[in-house]
């Protein structure tokens, strides 16, 4: 990777493997009756703890429309519970419920089997550096599509 543009060179390979990851694991979280930004809700409260729903939408980086339907969602299924917090009126608490809990371990196996399909695929190791781990993941990517 050129350190010419670095950190531009970065973003770009985070974006393309983002999408991929996407494009492929969406089918798979489906069969879970998940999407990717449910998964990657239920994988921060399950990690990090509470947090309010403007906090998810910020670090996730969604709007807020997008977040308020994902919790929805995911209250629905029973996933996560959301209170009015003591502190603020207006400001929604959200917390991954036992049943939210129960489907993490499924979300990790299809956030790792991609990974680990992309790695062997491309002969790099988990210990290889990053720059370059990502710039080949990137470039297998991009020769798929082709």
């Amino acid at each position: 990777m050129s350190l010419e543009t670095f950190p531009g060179d970065l973003a770009q390979c985070f974006s393309i493997i983002h999408r991929a990851f996407q494009r492929d694991t969406q089918p798979i979280y489906k069969q879970i009756n998940l999407n990717v930004t449910n998964a990657y809700i239920l994988l921060l409260l399950d990690k990090r703890g509470e947090r309010s729903q403007n906090e998810l939408a910020r670090t996730l980086v969604i709007n807020k429309g997008q977040i308020t339907r994902e919790i929805k969602r995911l209250t629905e299924l029973g996933y996560v519970s959301q209170t009015q917090s003591a502190d603020n009126k207006t400001t929604n608490i959200i917390r991954i419920t036992a049943g939210g809990r129960k489907v993490v371990p499924q979300i990790i196996a299809v956030r790792n089997e991609w990974w680990q399909e992309r790695l062997s695929k491309n002969h790099v190791s988990a210990d290889s550096p990053f720059a370059e781990t990502l710039q080949t993941i990137m470039d297998e990517l991009i020769e798929r599509k082709q």
